[in-house]
C-alpha cells in the first residue's frame, strides 16, 4: 500500500493525549498469515488535558470493537481510528487480524526463521493493534500468548502457562514502543545474578537450537558485568525477577531494550573465538550493556515524545562508553569514539542531513535514529559532566532518577535537575540541543613577560533551516608543555561562552607548546596554524593520550593531503614519529595500532574539500596506498619483532589487553604484506585458531591483490555460518580494486546466499560498497547506479533499511561536476519511484534540496 502523503510533525505542536490508560490486556492467537490480537484497555479522560480519542493503527484489519461491552463502529483511516466514547472511564475492546509472515518491513509483529518476534520502536506497535502509540502514554501490560510453540515470551514476569499458552505481566508502566513478544522453537543459555539488595534474577539468552548454543557464554558474562557496573557506578538495581535476551536474524537495528525482554540482532549477541573478531566481542559487550542500561535511562524514565529521543539514547550511549572504558583503556575508547564522531557525525553535521540533537520537526521518526542523536547526544552528556565535575554529575543523576522515575521526560527536565542540584544556569548550554552543525574553534596565541595567552573564536556554519547560530558553551581542556617536553600546566578546563574569548597563564619561564582540546573535551573542529614540527613534538611528548594520537593524526592528514595534491613524499617527521610510537613498548598496543592507521579515504576527501580542493577519490586511494608502502619501508626493521610479540598472546581471550596485541599485530601484518608479497599473511591465515587472526590474514592478502584461493577456502569453511558469511561478503567488496568494487558487489548479489530481505546481508554488501570510497565514486558512476537500483527494490520490502542506506549519497556535493550530476540523477530516479515510502522519500528529498 502506498504511504499517505508525508506530513511534517513539529515539536511545537506537542499536546498530551486526551486519555489515560490504566491497564492493558492483550491476547495473541498466533498464526503466520492470520494472527488475531484481542485487546482490552481501560481508559479514562485526562482531565488536565482533554482531547480527541484517537488510536493509531496501520496495516491491521479490524474484526470487531466494543466499548463497555457494546459494539461500536469506529471511523477508520490509514493512520488509525476514532469513535465516540463515554465522558468517564471506559473499557475498549477490539480484535484485529495481522499477517506476521508477510511483514518484510520488520516493524510490529513479524516472523524470522520460523520465530515470531516484534520490533515496536519507534512506531511499530500500531502495526499490531489499535492503541495510542506514543511514548507519553504509559501503562502496565498483561499478555497472553496462544500457539503451538515451545517458548512464548513477553515483557515482565511469567505469571501462568499451560498447554499451548503462556501469560506474562509487566508491573512497570511502559509506552507501547517497549512492548515485546517472541515465540518459537528456542533454547536458553541460562544464568543468575544476585542484585545489590540480595534478589536473585534469572537470566536467559534464547537462540535457535543446534546452530547457536555455543555462542552465548560471552553474552551472558557481558550481561552480568553490565548489571554489576550499573549498580556500582550509578546505583541502579534491576527490578524484575527475570531478564531475557533473544537472538533474531532479521532485525533492522542492533538491539532493542524492551522491558525485561531484549531482542537482539544475532550479530550483536552471538560470539565465539572461532567465528567472532575482537571488534565483534567489544561491540557485543557494549551493545548488551547499552540495552541493559536502558532499563533505567529509557524504560523506567522514558521520553515524552520522539523529539526527546536523545534524552534516552545520548545518555545511554554515554553510559555504555563509560562502561567500555572501564573494561579496557579509556584513552583507546575515547580515540575510537572521536574517530567515529569526526568521520560520520561531523559529515552529517556538514551536509544536507544536518539536524539538531533534538530536532524541531520530522516526517518519519525512523530517520532520526542518527549518529547526531546518539553519539553527539552522548558528547553533550560528557561535556555536562566535565563542566559540573564528577561529584555533581552523579548527584544530579541521583536526583534525575528519584524525581522522574515513571515519567516520560524532556530535555528541559534533564537540564533542570542539573540546575537544581548544582545551582548552574544551563540556558546557554541548552543550545547544544537546538543548534545543528559542528562549531569551528579557531585559536591563536601570544606570549609576553611570562604570560601566555590563548585567543579563541567560535563559529558554527549555517545548516539547513538554521542560518544564524548563537555562541555555545564549550569546555576546552588545555595543558601546556615546555620546549623540552615537560608539562608546565596540567590539564585545565577553560569554559568558553562568547564568540571570542582569551585565557591567560602566568609565571611561565618561556613560551610553551599548547595541548588543546585534551581528551576531545568538546565535539568541535579545532582550527590552528601548526607546523609539522610542532605536531611531531606533541606526538612525542604530549602526556594526554588523545592529543598524542591526534597530533599524529593531524600530521598524517597533512602528509596525506600533500601526497594527493602535490605527489609529495611523506614528511620524515611523520615517519620518524610513527617509528618512535611503534618502538615504545610502554604504550598500549591498541593505541599504537591506532597511530599506525591512516585517516580513511572518506575523511581525506573532507580534508581536501575543507581546504578548497575538489577531492578525487581515485587519487586519494592511490596516494594512501603509496603512503602505506612508504610507512612499511620506513619501519621494516622493527615490524617483524612487533608482529612476533603480538602473536604470542597464548590461548584466545577477548580481554582488552590481548585484543590490543592482536590489533597491533594485524596492523603490522598489513604493512609487512606490502613488503613480502603475502607470505606472512598466508601463514597467519593457515595457522589461525581464531577469527581475528584468520580474517586479518585474509584481509591483508586481499588488499594486497592476492588471496583468491584463501578467500575460496574461507567461504567453503564458513558457508553454513551466516554471521561469518556476512564478514566474507563485506570483505570481498571492500578489498576489491576501485575499478572492480561495483562489479564485485553486483556479482555477490547473484550468489544463492545473498538475501536482500535480511538487513545484515544487504548491509554487508552495500554498506561495504558505500564505504569503499574509491570504488563507490568510480568515475563511470556504476556504483551509484547499482546502489540506486537496489535501494528502489528494497524500499518496497524494508523502508527503514533503505532510508538508512541512502545516506551513502549524503556527501555528493563535495565532488566534481560529473560525479555530482551522476548522483543527482540517481537520487532523482529514486525520488520518482512510484509508491516510494515516506522513510526514503524524506531522506532523498533532504539530500536533493
Amino acid at each position: 500500500m502506498k504511504d499517505a502523503a508525508p506530513q511534517t510533525i513539529y515539536l511545537s505542536d506537542y499536546r498530551p493525549f486526551g486519555y489515560l490508560v490504566d491497564d492493558v490486556h492483550l491476547t495473541f492467537q498466533l498464526a503466520e498469515t492470520a494472527t488475531r490480537v484481542i485487546s482490552r484497555i481501560s481508559f479514562r479522560p485526562n482531565s488536565d488535558h482533554p482531547g480527541e480519542f484517537f488510536l493509531h493503527g496501520q496495516e491491521v484489519t479490524l474484526v470487531w470493537a466494543k466499548i463497555d461491552g457494546k459494539d461500536v463502529t469506529p471511523m477508520i483511516t490509514d493512520e488509525g481510528l476514532t469513535c465516540d466514547v463515554p465522558d468517564g472511564p471506559f473499557v475498549w475492546e477490539a480484535e484485529v487480524e495481522i499477517s506476521p509472515a508477510t511483514n518484510t518491513a520488520l516493524e510490529g509483529l513479524y516472523t524470522s526463521g520460523g520465530m515470531y518476534c516484534t520490533q515496536c520502536e519507534a512506531e511499530g506497535f500500531r502495526k499490531i493493534t489499535y492503541y495510542p502509540d506514543r511514548p507519553d502514554v504509559m501503562s502496565a501490560f498483561t499478555v497472553r500468548i496462544e500457539g503451538d510453540h515451545p517458548v512464548m515470551l513477553s515483557n515482565g514476569n511469567p505469571v501462568a502457562s499451560g498447554e499451548g499458552w503462556a501469560e506474562w505481566h509487566d508491573p512497570w508502566p511502559k509506552p507501547a514502543y517497549l512492548f515485546a513478544l517472541v515465540a518459537g522453537d528456542l533454547v536458553a543459555h541460562s544464568g543468575t545474578f544476585k542484585t545489590m539488595s540480595g534478589k536473585d534474577v534469572d537470566l536467559n539468552i534464547y537462540v535457535r537450537p543446534g546452530a547457536d548454543e555455543d555462542k552465548c557464554a560471552f553474552g551472558m558474562e557481558a550481561l552480568k558485568r553490565s548489571m554489576k557496573w550499573d549498580e556500582d557506578v550509578y546505583g541502579r538495581e534491576y527490578d524484575l525477577d527475570i531478564f531475557n535476551i533473544v537472538a533474531v536474524d532479521d532485525f533492522n537495528m542492533g538491539a532493542m531494550e524492551n522491558k525485561g525482554l531484549n531482542i537482539f540482532n544475532s550479530s550483536c549477541v552471538l560470539a565465539s573465538p572461532e567465528t567472532s573478531t575482537d571488534a565483534n566481542f567489544e561491540r557485543i559487550d557494549a551493545i548488551i550493556a547499552h540495552e541493559y542500561f536502558h532499563n533505567w535511562t529509557g524504560n523506567r524514565i522514558t521520553c515524552r515524545d520522539w523529539f526527546q529521543l536523545c534524552l534516552k539514547e545520548g545518555l545511554t550511549v554515554f553510559r555504555d562508553q563509560q562502561y567500555t572504558s572501564d573494561q579496557g583503556s579509556h584513552a583507546v575508547k575515547r580515540i575510537e569514539d572521536a574517530i567515529t564522531l569526526r568521520s560520520r557525525q561531523f559529515r552529517e553535521d556538514g551536509g544536507p542531513l544536518a539536524h539538531p540533537v533534538r530536532p524541531e520537526s520530522f516526517i518519519e521518526i525512523n530517520n532520526f535514529y542518527t549518529i547526531t542523536v546518539y553519539e553527539k547526544g552522548a558528547e553533550l552528556i560528557g561535556m555536562l559532566k566535565r563542566l559540573v565535575g564528577d561529584e555533581d554529575y552523579y548527584k544530579a543523576l541521583d536526583l534525575y532518577f528519584s524525581r522522574h522515575d515513571g515519567d516520560a521526560a524532556t530535555i528541559e527536565d534533564w537540564l533542570k535537575v542539573f540546575e537544581d542540584s548544582t545551582g548552574r544556569d544551563l540556558s546557554q548550554f541548552k543550545r547544544w540541543y537546538s543548534q545543528a552543525g559542528t562549531p569551528r574553534l579557531t585559536v591563536s596565541d601570544s606570549y609576553e613577560d611570562g604570560t601566555y595567552t590563548l585567543h579563541f573564536t567560535q563559529e558554527t556554519p549555517p545548516t539547513p533551516g538554521q542560518d544564524h547560530k548563537d555562541p555555545m558553551v564549550i569546555p576546552i581542556a588545555v595543558g601546556l608543555l615546555s620546549q623540552n617536553g615537560d608539562e608546565v600546566q596540567p590539564t585545565t578546563v577553560l569554559e568558553m561562552t562568547q564568540v571570542s574569548q582569551s585565557f591567560s597563564f602566568d609565571g611561565l619561564a618561556g613560551k610553551p607548546v599548547p595541548s588543546i582540546l585534551r581528551d576531545f573535551s568538546a565535539p568541535v573542529i579545532l582550527q590552528r596554524d601548526q607546523t609539522n614540527a610542532e605536531r611531531a613534538f606533541l606526538m612525542a611528548h604530549d602526556t594526554d593520550p588523545f592529543n598524542k594520537w591526534d597530533a599524529g593524526e593531524a600530521l598524517a592528514r597533512e602528509v596525506y593531503k600533500k601526497a594527493v595534491t602535490d605527489g609529495a613524499a611523506p614528511d620524515k617527521a611523520y615517519l620518524d614519529g610513527i617509528a618512535a610510537i611503534l618502538r615504545d613498548d610502554a604504550l598500549d598496543p591498541a593505541f599504537r595500532a591506532l597511530v599506525l592507521t591512516l585517516p580513511s579515504e572518506g575523511d581525506m576527501a573532507q580534508v581536501l574539500f575543507d581546504a578548497g580542493v575538489t577531492p578525487d577519490p581515485i587519487a586519494i586511494h592511490h596516494a594512501g596506498e603509496a603512503l602505506r608502502v612508504a610507512m612499511a619501508q620506513h619501519v621494516q626493521d622493527i615490524l617483524p619483532r612487533i608482529y612476533a610479540d603480538c602473536m604470542n598472546t597464548g590461548p584466545f581471550s577477548p580481554d582488552a589487553k590481548s585484543a590490543g596485541k592482536r590489533s597491533l599485530g594485524n596492523t603490522a601484518l598489513g604493512l609487512i604484506t606490502r613488503l613480502d608479497g603475502g607470505a606472512a599473511a598466508a601463514k597467519q591465515f593457515a595457522d589461525a585458531d581464531n577469527m581475528t587472526l584468520q580474517l586479518g590474514g585474509l584481509a591483508a592478502l586481499l588488499r594486497n591483490g592476492t588471496g583468491e584461493e584463501e578467500s575460496k577456502t574461507f567461504r567453503t569453511q564458513w558457508l553454513s555460518d551466516r554471521l561469518v558469511m556476512d564478514k566474507w561478503f563485506g570483505l570481498t567488496v571492500s578489498a576489491a580494486g576501485p575499478d572492480a568494487a561495483a562489479s564485485t558487489a553486483q556479482k555477490l548479489t547473484e550468489e544463492p546466499d545473498f538475501d536482500m530481505k535480511n538487513p545484515n546481508r544487504f548491509r554487508a554488501v552495500f554498506g561495504a560498497l558505500a564505504g569503499h570510497a574509491a570504488g563507490f565514486h568510480a568515475a563511470d558512476g556504476s556504483a551509484y547506479r547499482l546502489l540506486g537500483d537496489w535501494l528502489k527494490k528494497l524500499d518496497a520490502i524494508n523502508p527503514q533499511t533503505t532510508a538508512r542506506m541512502s545516506t551513502a549519497f549524503e556527501t555528493w556535493r563535495r565532488y566534481d561536476a560529473d560525479r555530482q550530476a551522476q548522483i543527482r540523477a540517481v537520487l532523482q530516479d529514486i525520488a520518482g519511484t512510484a509508491g516510494l515510502s515516506r522513510d526514503t522519500s524524506e531522506m532523498v528529498g533532504r539530500m536533493l534540496e
